[in-house]
């Protein structure tokens, strides 16, 4: 091949790259993205019978636990990468983090050998989720200023552990308890929203979804035990959250 063909099919590979690149940005946008959850459905198992204690004599029976009782929801932030197929249908991928403030609560009842009732109160620590999500929306009014839209998402989610310290009956101390491992399971999100476009290039979304995650973190420590929680683990299978959250989009075709 000659040095002028060369030149030309080079300077035609260059052209049809800078056209992809140039498509690519046309349709290719980034949100940050920052909200609070709702609502933390789900509880922990309780004992089957009274835990016996010997030093002071009783028993405890711990009440029905809920997430929402010992965990303030807090906040949520992110970011995400979305191309547009089309006018209406944009994919998406996303990186999400959800913290859950733990608090002290009552959680049981002691009652001693004199039939003398106390309660049995223990310190929950923080918790929080990391989600790696794909995903795809539908925008209903594509090109006005005002989209309505939903989406669906599937990906994973890291759940850190759940502890608790628990107060010592005889005001000797403290029992730290690991009431649900740390796991990485599979999750499921549903959303619905507006996105605003007030200038060209920049948009505003809202949305509220709903995040359902597939897990049952068992744990295993042996301090269970001597709480007598030994059969109780964070009912983690039927674990939901429902973010609230409003993102700032960034178009790079506009």
């Amino acid at each position: 091949m000659k040095a002028g063909s060369s030149s030309l099919v080079c300077a035609a590979l260059a052209v049809a790259g800078m056209a992809r690149a140039d498509d690519f940005r046309e349709h290719a946008s980034i949100a940050l993205f920052a909200g609070g959850n709702a609502a933390m459905p789900g509880s922990f198992r309780g004992q089957t019978v009274p835990f016996e204690t010997t030093d002071p004599s009783g028993s405890i029976v711990y009440h029905d636990l809920k997430f929402d009782d010992v965990y303030d929801h807090q906040y949520t932030y992110g970011g995400e990468f979305d191309y547009a197929f089309n006018p209406s249908f944009t994919g998406f991928g996303r990186i999400g983090y959800a913290n859950f403030s733990g608090h002290e609560h009552d959680v049981g009842t002691f009652t001693s050998a004199a039939t003398e009732q106390s309660t049995v109160r223990a310190t929950f620590e923080d918790t929080n989720t990391r989600e790696y999500d794909l995903g795809a929306r539908y925008n209903f009014m594509p090109g006005s200023k005002w989209q309505p839209f939903v989406g669906a998402a599937l990906g994973a989610t890291h759940l850190s552990a759940a502890r608790a310290d628990f107060l010592n009956i005889d005001g000797s101390g403290k029992t730290r308890v690991t009431l649900a491992e740390a796991d990485t399971v599979f999750s499921q999100r549903a959303e619905t929203g507006l996105q605003f476009a007030p200038v060209p290039g920049f948009d505003l979304r809202l949305s509220v979804a709903a995040n359902h995650l597939d897990a049952d973190t068992r744990s295993s420590d042996p301090n269970l035990a001597l709480v007598g929680l030994k059969d109780t683990s964070g009912e983690e299978r039927n674990h939901w959250d429902y973010p609230v959250e409003l993102a700032a989009v960034w178009n790079f075709g506009s």
